[in-house]
């Protein structure tokens, strides 16, 4: 005896473009958890300052994201509910992995270009944050001028509508043009000791996450563009949680110190004292008179970085001697 199963009329079954989909989701979320935990192990609260914040808070929305969509792109279809979920899903979650990113550009603009210089009393980091406050009103675009509605077979379709859309994508081509120009400049004015230095990589791999991170959302607002709201809703959610991970996979690269060590202890002094400058210069972000100014002033003297001679063996002991008061390597953040 035979049994068919037979499905009520407009439900659609899985078909292989929702299994290629939910195995690219797993295959995200697996990466995001790996990220986030490298990036989370043993960290303490007392360490914890704001660019690692924004970090941890990046690596969480994503993972986020990536997680619910995954449940959504397999409930889609011939269900309301699950695909107006999904269109919040982006609206929440995608958006606000999409301003944490931004604001760590912000914060690593500001690192590289505004040396023994606190964040709110740069002129270019105020811009910059100021530049923020548009995706409020994108993001009341977003929330208004959407589509969600289900074909006649069962199939989900979502998207923003052309008024949404547009701007959002001219935003984040404007963010593109924002982050790069000071990023291109950085030391190119400066002797040649200064491609030695960390500071130098660490603002060349800040242009590459700039460039890769801020593309690869306006390739995703690109197709939203063309397609003008009306994309299948486990398509649009593949292609933002592929969206994140890029951009989690970039940022931990950034933040990640490479596992391979200098044997030159010349080099590993200067490495060193870049470190401190940098974690010193930058991110003691206090006031006048608070403890941190106060931790500056009791510190022995710091050499300039660009004076750092490789071979010169007196400096790079007092290259050493800085070196005790380097905390945690801030290319980390």
């Amino acid at each position: 005896m035979s049994v068919r199963m037979q499905l009520p009329s407009g439900v659609v079954g899985p078909d292989v473009l929702e299994i290629v989909s939910e195995v690219i989701s797993l295959t995200c979320i697996t990466v995001l958890g790996v990220a986030m935990g490298s990036k989370t192990y043993g960290e303490q609260i007392k360490t914890v300052n704001y660019g690692r914040v924004l970090v941890i808070l990046l690596y969480f929305l994503s993972w986020a994201f990536a997680t619910t969509s995954v449940v959504l792109v397999s409930t889609n279809n011939n269900n309301m509910i699950s695909c107006t979920l999904a269109m919040l899903t982006c609206d929440i979650f995608y958006a606000g992995s999409k301003v944490a990113i931004y604001a760590w550009l912000v914060e690593r603009v500001h690192l590289v270009t505004a040396v023994k210089t606190t964040r709110l009393k740069t002129c270019e980091y105020r811009v910059h944050v100021l530049l923020l406050c548009p995706y409020i009103i994108i993001f009341a675009l977003m929330l208004a001028y959407r589509n969600i509605y289900l074909e006649p077979d069962g199939k989900c379709t979502i998207g923003l509508q052309p008024v949404a859309s547009v701007p959002l994508l001219l935003f984040n081509l404007y963010l593109t043009w924002l982050f790069m120009r000071p990023l291109m400049n950085v030391g190119r004015n400066s002797r040649m000791d200064w491609r030695r230095s960390r500071l130098y990589k660490l603002a060349r791999r800040t242009l590459v996450a700039s460039l890769v991170s801020l593309l690869v959302s306006f390739a995703n607002v690109l197709v939203v563009v063309i397609t003008q709201g009306h994309e299948r809703g486990l398509v649009c959610l593949t292609m933002c949680t592929v969206d994140v991970t890029v951009n989690v996979v970039t940022v931990h690269w950034v933040t990640t110190s490479t596992s391979r060590k200098n044997k030159d202890p010349r080099q590993k002094a200067v490495n060193r004292a870049d470190n401190t400058a940098t974690e010193i210069m930058t991110f003691d972000t206090g006031e006048p008179g608070t403890k941190s100014q106060k931790i500056i002033k009791n510190s022995s003297p710091m050499p300039h970085i660009d004076s750092l001679s490789y071979d010169n063996d007196s400096d790079s002991g007092r290259s050493i001697q800085t070196s005790n008061t380097s905390a945690k390597p801030l290319h980390r953040y």
